[in-house]
Formats: C-alpha cells, structure tokens, sequence
C-alpha cells in the first residue's frame, strides 16, 4: 500500500519531470542566427515553418544530455553526506556498526557500464526524437516504459506477470499507439512553430524507453544500491565507491 511519503516523491517525478520536458522544447524552439552564413541576422523569429531567413533553431539534443548527466553527478555529493552522516552516528563501541560500516566484498565494480552506456545512448536517442515531435506527445509516449520494462523482466529475471500486469501493458501499449498516431495523422491548429518530424520523432522517444529497465534491475538484490549512488554512476561508467556489506532483506 501506498503511503503519503510515496504519493508526493510520485506527484514530485510528475512535475519536475513535466519542466524538464517543457523547458527543453522550448530551448528546441528558439530561433538563433545561422552562423554557417556569411552574414546573419541580428534579430531572429519564430514562424509556422521554422525560422525565419538566416535563422535556425537550437537543435543540440546531445548538449542537453549532457546537462542532464552534469546533474545526475550531483547525486554523488548527496550520497557521500548521506555516508558520512551514517558513520558520525555509528556508535563505536556497537560491533553491529562496524560491521555494517565495512566495505562489502567481491562487489562488482563495472556493473553499472552497461546501464551507464544505455543512459548515454537513450537520452540522446530521446532529445532527439523530442526536436522532432510534440512535447505533450513526447510526455506521454515515454510511458512505453511500461510495456519494456513488463517484457524485459521476464526475459531476464525470470518474472511472472500476473493477468492486471498483462491488462495495464497492453492499456499503455494501445494509448501510446493512438497517441503517436494522431500526432502523424493531425494537423495542429495555429500560428506557432511545428515540428519538422513527429513520426521519426515518435519512433526514437519509443525506442528510447528500452534504456531505463536496466537501471532499475540493478537496485534489486543482490546488489541493493541507494539511488544517490546508482544516478550519478549511470551516467558515467566508473568503479562505485565501497558500499555497506550488511545483506539486504530477501526480496519478495
């Protein structure tokens, strides 16, 4: 069951999530002078078309990943405060301490290289696809996640769905489809810029979504990683620093 704490970080991941996606197509929209000519414009501005003469839009998928990932990074002080906290207040007279302060052994220090490597490769994949599309659509096809994430489990953890887990997949499988379909087949309405590709844009949102499984298949057992440490460390691949060698609880 659910508890308060958990509705707000879902109500939190809702909105900052919805700003990320905002604020990224609109970096996308803006119209900046070509310097690839020998005289741009000083002034540019946005048509229905694109931009105007001498003008092109800010299409840097891969900068703004790479944003993202600097702040992911950030992660990493939050875990070492939160490290640090956790050893002032060990009592050091208290062996249970010491021993969930020891360093655990035989962690495998480079299996987060393959997420890290698919974190790289499926945001840029995703921003991509966003220069191409609508950020409303953009925002709803990434909840393909789903249906990856259902198939992948079995595939490889071995997971049984239960008959609601196949029911809401195919829900989502079926919402995503009529989404991404109106946003080839209709035409918008206005004067504002539209997008230059909404069904290649569409197709690498989706394909995008095979990136996030792993990382969550990760934090299960045996590894039981704190999620200040796995961000940061899926976005550059790099040995984690030691973490507690108490066992996890048995995963149910």
């Amino acid at each position: 069951q659910m508890s308060p704490h958990h509705l707000l970080l879902a109500l939190a991941m809702v909105i900052t999530g919805s700003i990320n996606t905002i604020s990224t197509k609109l970096a996308d929209m803006q119209c900046i002078p070509d310097d690839r000519i020998s005289d741009p414009p000083l002034q540019c501005s946005a048509t229905s078309s694109g931009c105007s003469e001498g003008c092109r839009q800010f299409n840097h998928p891969f900068a703004q990943a790479a944003g993202m990932f600097g702040g992911e990074l950030l992660c990493l002080i939050a875990f070492q405060i939160g490290r640090l906290a956790k050893y002032l207040c060990f009592d050091s007279n208290n062996e249970d301490s010491k021993n969930d302060a020891s360093p655990r052994e035989g962690f495998p220090p480079t299996i987060f290289a393959l997420p890290a490597l698919l974190d790289m490769l499926g945001t840029c994949t995703m921003y991509a696809g966003l220069t191409m599309t609508h950020a409303s659509v953009f925002q709803m096809l990434r909840g393909s996640v789903v249906v990856f994430t259902g198939i992948l489990s079995i595939l490889f953890l071995g997971r049984r769905l239960g008959a609601h887990h196949w029911a809401g997949m195919v829900l989502v499988m079926a919402g995503a489809f009529i989404v991404g379909l109106s946003s080839v087949l209709g035409h918008a309405e206005g004067s504002g810029m539209q997008p230059s590709n909404p069904f290649l844009g569409n197709l690498l949102v989706v394909l995008a979504q095979v990136d996030p499984p792993p990382h969550a298949f990760i934090s299960l057992p045996p590894t039981h990683n704190p999620p200040t440490l796995q961000t940061p460390l899926h976005t550059f691949p790099r040995e984690p620093p030691p973490t507690p060698s108490h066992p996890p609880p048995p995963y149910k």
